[in-house]
């Protein structure tokens, strides 16, 4: 049975109002960007409180630390966990409980050792409903649009055809206003999540239309009634036209996706949430393992450059916990960053020592590397020999960070480290943690090898949001190899999935008469088929090749 909490202290957390109407008495903390101790900021608190809720903020990034010294329950809500899961996961562990606002990720936080993990999603707010007659603007989007969001300038450039006024500028009531002037808002994820563009423009009384791909997002608000959902931009435009034709239903779907954020998503749902998490939940672990945690977050947390910590401080930490190969790689990676050779060659030598160390991928992987900075070909090999010689006889003869490179790609792959989305690799800086960081590096050595570009893409296809990387390498695949009809198909529905409607299918088209001509059109229909399962693609290629003998004629 949960615990009844009574008083609550939030840290950078708005659900205060949100509290005081479910009768528990709420203290807000605002420490600066940095790190702080959690004990000392609830010491100058006038009465412990029976719980701490962290919420992340985005613009201020913050790491509580000393969370065993608390001795109540601490709940972190990750908000933007999508981009910042790789340090994230750590960070969880030390908590009592962790909640996200993406439900896939309520699984991944439970997987990395969090003690409690629950989705609590992002929430909208109470407004008044704006007849859509008095709306000026059909469709309207908030959100930043840069040179490093591609795949958001594509759908920007797609949408200008139904003119989408789009905004970067405002923000609170500015921003609800200028939705309450829409009648429209599609909606675009940067990494597959469940954003909250689409409660706000569900709190405006805008019909939602969103990206089905967010596991969990059809839950939220419900398809066909409270809002419209797709997956690719021809379903887009698909739902757009028809909405656009029928305003008294875009109305009537507004005014429901309007009656839900009062009815499921308001503040007060999500504080009523957190409590009831947090009731559930014991103070957080203590221990090593709690040190761990702590260590690795601020470990990842200054490699990513997310925060400015001094390097001396994060080796004190790392150099206090116990050896397991994710420390291990840590400590490596520190001590390569700060130049010190002799060091790195030490820990390299300690953990070649270890076959529970030297066997693991992810230690193997910065011994290797890192030898192969240090131009320490014999130390390189040892470490590629103890990880893939682990239970077998025969390994194969590799020379070269290339050879490495690609061979750990695998090894971390196998052993599920495969990506850290929201985590800008340099591989002139870092040495690479999981499989897409690998073969980037590798890439940078060898650009035209195309093997690693096929990998690359095999990889990032599970990524949602990666379609300006996929549509790269596959364009370099298909320029090379104009033959491989699934090569064309591939990068045809990538295009289609990052909003390039021409490229998209004019490269399945060309795909299609590459199968024709070397007699595979039945393994490209089956394909087609597997990826088009609604029919919206075949149908629109029918379409396609019907008009171009008729054009031909008209000629």
């Amino acid at each position: 049975m949960a615990a009844r909490i009574k008083t609550v202290c939030l840290i950078h957390s708005h659900l205060g109002p949100a509290l005081t109407h479910l009768g528990v008495r709420a203290t807000r903390l605002d420490p600066p960007r940095g790190t702080a101790s959690l004990p000392e900021l609830l010491a100058g608190l006038p009465e412990p409180p029976d719980c701490v809720i962290h919420q992340e903020n985005l613009g201020a990034r913050l790491v509580l630390t000393d969370l065993a010294k608390t001795p109540c329950p601490v709940v972190y809500w990750a908000l933007d966990p999508h981009l910042n899961f790789f340090w994230q996961r750590h960070y969880a562990r030390g908590f009592s409980a962790v909640a996200t606002t993406q439900p896939h990720l309520a699984k991944a936080f439970a997987a990395a050792g969090a003690p409690h993990a629950a989705w609590v999603p992002w929430h909208g707010a109470p407004r008044p409903f704006v007849p859509h007659a008095d709306r000026a603007m059909p469709l309207a989007f908030v959100g930043r649009v840069t040179p490093q969001r591609r795949r958001r300038q594509w759908f920007a450039e797609h949408m200008a055809r139904y003119g989408l006024v789009m905004r970067d500028d405002v923000h609170g009531e500015a921003m609800a206003a200028f939705y309450d002037a829409a009648r429209i808002v599609p909606n675009e994820s940067i990494a597959g999540e469940i954003n909250l563009r689409l409660f706000e423009a569900a709190s405006s009384g805008c019909l939602p239309v969103a990206e089905r791909r967010p596991e969990g997002v059809d839950t939220l608000f419900v398809p066909e009634r409270e809002a419209f959902y797709y997956d690719d931009v021809l379903e887009l435009d698909d739902r757009l036209r028809f909405a656009l034709t029928h305003p008294d239903l875009t109305e009537k779907m507004g005014r429901a996706a309007h009656a839900a954020v009062a009815a499921r998503h308001l503040p007060l749902h999500r504080a009523a949430a957190l409590l009831e998490l947090a009731g559930r939940c014991a103070a957080p672990p203590r221990g090593p393992e709690a040190a761990t945690a702590e260590a690795l977050a601020l470990y990842h947390l200054r490699r990513s450059g997310q925060l400015a910590l001094a390097g001396s401080m994060i080796w004190q930490r790392l150099a206090a916990v116990p050896d397991t190969p994710e420390v291990m790689a840590a400590r490596i990676q520190t001590v390569l960053g700060a130049g010190d050779r002799n060091a790195v060659l030490a820990l390299i030598g300690f953990c070649l020592a270890r076959p529970a160390l030297s066997g693991h991928p992810l230690t193997a992987t910065a011994c290797c590397l890192a030898a192969c900075r240090l131009d320490a070909p014999g130390e390189a090999r040892l470490a590629y020999v103890a990880q893939a010689g682990h239970g077998r006889r025969d390994i194969p003869r590799l020379s070269g960070p290339r050879d490495y490179l690609l061979h750990f790609a695998g090894a971390l792959e196998a052993a599920g480290y495969e990506a850290a989305p929201g985590m800008v690799f340099d591989p002139t800086r870092h040495l690479p943690e999981n499989a897409v960081q690998c073969l980037v590096a590798a890439k940078a050595l060898a650009p035209d090898d195309l093997e690693i570009d096929r990998r690359l893409d095999r990889l990032l296809a599970r990524l949602p949001g990666s379609e300006p990387e996929r549509v790269a390498l596959m364009s370099n695949l298909t320029l090379h190899r104009p033959d491989d009809w699934s090569l064309g198909l591939t990068l045809g529905l990538a295009d289609l999935a990052a909003f390039r409607l021409g490229p998209g299918l004019e490269e399945v088209v060309l795909a299609a008469a590459t199968a024709v001509k070397t007699g595979q059109e039945k393994r490209f229909a089956r394909r087609l088929a597997l990826a088009d399962p609604s029919g919206r693609l075949r149908a629109v290629l029918r379409s396609v090749t019907d008009a171009a003998p008729a054009a031909a004629q008209e000629k």
